[in-house]
């Protein structure tokens, strides 16, 4: 995907305005991974597709206006960056491997990104200790489903949702771990598939909805949680 065909489909979201931040955010990403491993995809024409517009979908999902959003497991900051970028929300970008961390700091100190907070911690962790503090919760090709739903629901407010990006196959996914978002007091609301129009690549984004407190044992230690499922 070329810088005018991204402009194509940021104008089709609505997000033409944001093409050169966004442009840069790619850029930077990319001259840094030449340093140490970012991320896997290093072509430009496939980054702008499979990082920066498919990071972009869930602003379709639900209103991001002036929410608490945090983006479990982000990596290089994906899609956590994006859509800071192009919205007025606040986000925590959390990560357990630190390099990515302060890479995710540095760039949004220099670019005056105040909306941004890059955090290193293991999610499981950090959720014991920030219960329902967020509106929205968003995790991008990080685990299966079962493991996600315990360790991020928790953090979620009452009303608030989970925005998991998933594969293909996410459909399957929702079908198998029915008894768990149950048990956590969450529902699936909406299903957003998609088709990425360059590579043709199958997304789906599902949008989960808390509806009530989640019970204290959760998440139980990770271990437990990759074994057992609920």
């Amino acid at each position: 995907m070329t810088k005018e065909q991204l402009e194509v489909q940021l104008e089709k979201l609505g997000l033409e305005s944001h093409s050169e931040e966004l442009e840069a955010l790619q850029k930077d990403t990319l001259a840094t991974n030449e340093l140490f491993n970012l991320t896997a995809i290093k072509d430009e024409n496939k980054f702008r597709e499979l990082m920066i517009l498919d990071s972009l979908y869930p602003l379709l999902l639900t209103d991001f206006s002036n929410k608490k959003v945090i983006d479990i497991g982000t990596g290089a900051g994906y899609p956590g960056l994006p859509l800071a970028i192009c919205s007025s929300a606040s986000f925590t970008l959390l990560d357990s491997t630190k390099k990515k961390v302060d890479h995710i700091n540095e760039y949004s100190k220099t670019r005056g990104f105040l909306n941004v907070l890059g955090v290193n911690y293991r999610a499981e962790d950090y959720s014991k200790v920030h219960r329902n503090e967020y509106d929205i919760a968003i995790a991008r090709a990080v685990s299966s489903l079962n493991i996600l739903l315990e360790i991020i629901i928790p953090l979620v407010k009452v009303n608030g949702y989970f925005i998991a990006m998933k594969g293909p196959k996410g459909k399957e996914e929702i079908a198998e771990y029915k008894k768990a978002l149950k048990e956590l007091g969450a529902e699936v609301v909406d299903i957003q598939e998609i088709t990425l129009p360059e590579s043709g690549e199958k997304r789906c984004n599902i949008l989960i909805k808390k509806i009530s407190e989640t019970k204290k044992k959760y998440p139980r230690p990770y271990k437990e949680i990759i074994n057992k499922s609920l």
